[in-house]
């Protein structure tokens, strides 16, 4: 099966990781919203937490990072009066270095996400959604700020006014992306964090129109039970969005892009709601507590 899997951070992790025990020549399409530069150095969040998964050497305790790193060069940097609120690891940051030199050498983001999979002894193709640049921005009443910036460095504090995607006007989906898009026969969109972490991969210029134009079943699966996300502030941004905190908030954002939703059996009575959307609601378990049940949900999304 040619299976392509939208995917932001950890919820989207471990349906990715469950999907290529599958489907193990799936692709994923990464968000690179959150990239940022720390200690000069070009991080990838998103893209690096499905590449660790697929790996096998995420940090499952914490839902990021590698497994049993060391923060040596963090502490000495905080020693040294550098910030270091962002809890970049040893080997962590060793990734992070192969990655800006090979980009100063002229390599695309593309290109060299393909390079570091392969070091990682990654199978599937795991592609950044642009090589262009794209931020996500946190429109706060303490200012704009980087999504990091206000997750991580503010803990999520500031009052969040609304979100904008830096560089989504001007940036495309890269052409290797379009490609697997055009070539999939079930696309599925993770259930990550529909405003940050799905959302700047769909804002892109082109994206929502060319789901709408393949042939491929596109799938979903909400992050929400009832009013509350299965981890992390997607009930905040929703808001923030003008959208419902819920899985018909969640659906309202994919309206026109899905064909079918996957929603937790608690949030059945959404069901008449959703589908009045012009999509088909799927009532199933939707918790991810461990591999298990992350293969069994991949498999039933994988028979459709």
């Amino acid at each position: 099966m040619r299976l392509v899997a939208i995917s932001g951070g950890t919820g989207s992790a471990k349906l990715v990781r469950g999907l290529a025990a599958v489907v193990p020549q799936m692709t994923v399409v990464a968000n690179p919203g959150d990239n940022l530069w720390m200690h000069g150095l070009y991080v990838c969040p998103d893209i690096d937490i499905v590449t660790y998964t697929l790996a096998g050497i995420a940090d499952r305790s914490k839902g990021w990072g590698i497994d049993h790193d060391s923060f040596y060069t963090l502490g000495q940097l905080e020693a040294m009066g550098e910030p270091a609120w962002f809890r970049l690891g040893d080997r962590d940051l060793a990734i992070s270095i192969v990655r800006t030199e090979l980009l100063r050498r002229g390599h695309s983001l593309t290109s060299v996400t393909s390079e570091v999979c392969n070091r990682l002894g990654v199978v599937q193709k795991v592609l950044p959604a642009t090589d262009e640049p794209l931020e996500t921005h946190i429109l706060t009443d303490e200012g704009e700020m980087h999504l990091q910036d206000f997750w991580v460095k503010n803990a999520g504090r500031p009052k969040v006014m609304g979100i904008r995607y830096e560089g989504a006007p001007r940036a495309r989906p890269s052409t290797q992306v379009v490609e697997a898009l055009k070539r999939a026969e079930v696309v599925v969109i993770c259930p990550g964090n529909p405003v940050t972490s799905i959302g700047p991969i769909l804002s892109l210029r082109g994206m929502k129109k060319l789901l709408t134009g393949i042939d491929s079943t596109v799938l979903a699966v909400s992050p929400m039970v009832g009013t509350a996300p299965v981890s992390g502030p997607a009930g905040v941004f929703l808001k923030a969005v003008g959208a419902r905190p819920d899985s018909v908030g969640v659906a309202g954002l994919y309206k026109g892009l899905v064909d079918r939703f996957f929603i937790h059996p608690a949030d059945s009575s959404m069901k008449g709601e959703i589908e009045r959307m012009g999509m088909t609601a799927v009532a199933t378990d939707t918790i991810m507590g461990d591999e298990s049940s992350e293969v069994r949900l991949a498999r039933e999304l994988a028979s459709i």
